[in-house]
């Protein structure tokens, strides 16, 4: 029952909110600055996540029904758009000039993100085929980066358990995340030969070493939820001028799994059955830092013995 009512008091104030004191709050500005939400935006906010996102929202809680549709859109012509959104606002670009230009590049990375979800959920949803020789080439040129000096005896072998998968063929792991699990742990392989190479040697440690690979694809889920849920826009909306790339994406899960690998030694685990309580303590301590709107996702690679 209380329940009940606590849910009920919510709708309504959400409702009172979206209906009539946001309406009534932006009149009241509009008529003190002379300038339209959107428009006082770009003149409030610097360039980076803050402005982005605050764009976003205006756009999705407006009561203009084109404002409210851009920003459901995806495919957007973007020069076409912001011509609208300056009609519909009566906004002069003789007056304000950097208007147009500021809100270009928000729709930019706006619609960009909605794009990269797409792309990464394709690739997700694709299945790792032993049929597919582009499939199998990946594979065993992760093989190879990973285990230069050691000569994989047959595609289905024990030896992969040495770069950590569970079984003798690395297929099975991959059912979670797809192609989309294979595809970072080779990104990261290749741009980062030395570090990744690194950090598989300290997942052999005697006490504290973890599954190279599980773990990987572990990382792989949490940063595509994270970017699911809109929570990476900080960081895309802060360092990406324009729209983000399927490697911008990549790049966030080299960050991700660095910087757990430094967390996971800095926690001691007991052993290897903490590492459910210990990614979910670490997947938290990121989500709380996408939550600032200052937040950029780096590291320096740095191996240190």
């Amino acid at each position: 029952m209380i329940q009940m009512l606590s849910d009920w008091f919510q709708n309504a104030w959400s409702a009172l909110f979206f209906f009539l004191i946001r309406p009534m709050w932006k009149w009241v500005l509009r008529r003190v600055t002379g300038k339209c939400e959107l428009l006082r935006i770009t003149y409030e906010e610097r360039k980076g996540a803050k402005r982005t996102l605050r764009i976003e929202r205006s756009l999705k809680l407006s009561n203009v029904t084109y404002l409210h549709q851009l920003s459901k859109e995806e495919d957007v012509d973007i020069v076409v758009a912001v011509g609208e959104v300056m009609k519909v606002k009566q906004i002069i670009p003789e007056v304000h000039m950097k208007f147009k230009g500021d809100l270009q590049d928000c729709l930019c990375q706006i619609c960009g993100y909605k794009r990269l979800k797409r792309e990464i959920e394709m690739m997700r949803k694709t299945s790792y085929s032993q049929e597919n020789s582009e499939h199998e080439e990946k594979l065993m040129q992760l093989w190879k980066i990973l285990m230069p000096d050691e000569k994989l005896e047959s595609r289905k072998s024990k030896q992969w358990s040495v770069i950590g998968f569970q079984g003798e063929d690395p297929m099975t792991d991959f059912r979670g995340m797809g192609i989309l699990g294979l595809n970072q742990l080779l990104y990261f392989a290749i741009q980062y030969s030395d570090q990744c190479k690194h950090l598989l040697s300290r997942s052999h440690h005697p006490k504290y070493g973890y599954s190279f690979a599980i773990v990987g694809i572990n990382l792989t889920n949490m940063v595509y939820k994270a970017l699911v849920s809109g929570s990476l826009r900080t960081h895309f909306y802060n360092v990406i001028d324009g729209a983000p790339r399927v490697q911008d994406f990549h790049e966030v899960y080299c960050h991700i799994f660095w910087e757990f690998d430094q967390f996971w030694f800095k926690e001691e685990p007991e052993d290897i059955m903490q590492f459910g309580t210990m990614r979910d303590k670490f997947n938290r301590k990121l989500l709380h830092k996408l939550s600032k709107t200052t937040t950029i996702l780096k590291s320096d690679f740095q191996i240190k013995e």
